[in-house]
């Protein structure tokens, strides 16, 4: 029942970070191909093959967050500019038509059953009002008057099932002890102090199993696998190392008198700097093609053994980029607008427009009901007539009022 907004990370209670690269469109443009080629009567190794379409895969996800990360902001503007000012408009609406039936039934003897299904039906309206606008003083006091438990108290009733939802689960999956709920979840600042006090719960906790993990007897055939892993890890940073030096003794902008082009080399040099610190070889590997080598031979060049490397730390990249683009679609930010994300622009825009059509449909479907009372006031065959189709539509489906409402016969009188 609570209005659909754009949520805060206070109302998730912990004020958890998104990170995504910041990837530049513009960075983006076409650079050198990144791709091992086979020459004449010669076949691509498995290791080659693999380092192609990983490469591939991470060219292909570079190019989806940034897209997405593009997308994302149009369909936020067009939310908030489309459908947040209609929804409003449909929440009044709807409270309206609840204030009006209300008025309506007064002066009218309705039967037990009747009265029972008169309240559920008042109840119903003014839940779905209240999905989309905050309620006023008088909307307040219509819930209040119908339903068993007041709206304050169905508030902080959703707020407890809300924090005990995230208790189970930090508990359950994450084995951490949240305690009970004695902060005022509204209040940034205590908001952010319980945050803080998560995650070092967090962190001790990972920290002690990682000791554990430590001090547990290793046997030979685990000890020879992390040797192995270390080795690599250390392999591999210093192939990074090596092509960020060779890089960095190329595009370094002190070396450059002349000021464009000095300039240039400043962006580029942050670029290799960012690549850098985030392990991005592919980017690095890029980079080093198109200005230190100015070809592709090198790549071909490359030992099976530094190929194995690469398309280890290649494939670690894909796996981050992958968590990145799910991490950026889950943004409370874009809570109404996620399940669009995977749509193409075109398509998603269209979503939006046939909800707007939805949501105008609804609230001309509720003018009609009003109406349709209007026509014939106080009579109690309209209303007994009128609650029978709504329960009829009830029993099928919980959330109906639009449906209903459009689809009365009195509304096309």
């Amino acid at each position: 029942m609570a209005k659909k907004k754009t949520l805060s990370d206070r109302d998730l209670f912990l004020n958890f970070d998104f990170p995504v690269k910041n990837l530049n469109a513009n960075l983006l443009k076409e650079e050198a191909q990144l791709k091992i080629v086979k020459r004449q009567e010669q076949k691509l190794s498995k290791n080659q093959l693999t380092f192609n379409k990983l490469i591939k895969q991470i060219e292909a996800l570079e190019k989806q967050t940034v897209k997405t990360k593009k997308l994302a902001f149009e369909l936020t503007i067009a939310y908030s500019k489309e459908i947040l000012p209609v929804e409003e408009k449909l929440g009044k609406a709807y409270f309206e038509f609840a204030t009006f039936l209300d008025n309506y039934v007064q002066n009218l003897k309705l039967t037990k059953k009747q009265d029972v299904d008169f309240v559920k039906h008042m109840i119903g309206l003014c839940d779905t009002a209240l999905t989309y606008t905050e309620p006023d003083e008088h909307q307040e006091a219509l819930f209040d008057k119908y339903s068993e438990v007041s709206y304050k108290e169905t508030l902080e009733n959703e707020k407890v099932d809300m924090f005990e939802q995230f208790r189970d689960y930090m508990e359950s999956e994450m084995g951490v002890e949240v305690g009970d709920l004695d902060f005022d979840i509204e209040n940034e600042e205590e908001a952010l102090k319980y945050a803080e006090k998560l995650r070092e719960q967090l962190e001790n906790k990972q920290l002690e199993e990682e000791e554990k993990e430590l001090n547990k007897k290793k046997t030979k055939k685990q000890i020879e696998q992390e040797q192995k892993q270390k080795l690599e890890e250390e392999l591999s940073t210093k192939s990074l190392r090596s092509i960020y030096i060779s890089l960095a003794k190329m595009l370094h902008p002190d070396t450059e008198t002349n000021e464009e082009q000095k300039l240039e080399k400043t962006e580029l040099m942050k670029k290799v700097t960012v690549a850098y610190d985030e392990k991005d070889l592919a980017t690095l590997l890029k980079l080093e093609m198109e200005w230190v080598h100015h070809t592709s031979d090198n790549l071909q060049a490359l030992t099976d053994e530094k190929l194995k490397l690469y398309n280890k730390v290649l494939s670690e990249q894909v796996e981050e980029l992958n968590q990145e683009i799910f991490q950026l679609k889950m943004n409370p930010a874009y809570v109404n607008i996620f399940d669009l994300l995977d749509y193409s622009p075109a398509y998603a825009h269209k979503c939006l427009k046939y909800q707007k059509d939805d949501l105008l449909s609804e609230l001309e479907g509720i003018k009609k009901s009003k109406k349709a009372f209007q026509k014939q006031p106080v009579q109690k065959q309209v209303l007994i007539k009128y609650l029978k189709e709504a329960s009829e539509f009830e029993d099928e489906d919980d959330d109906v009022f639009g449906e209903f409402l459009n689809s009365s016969l009195y509304f096309n009188k």
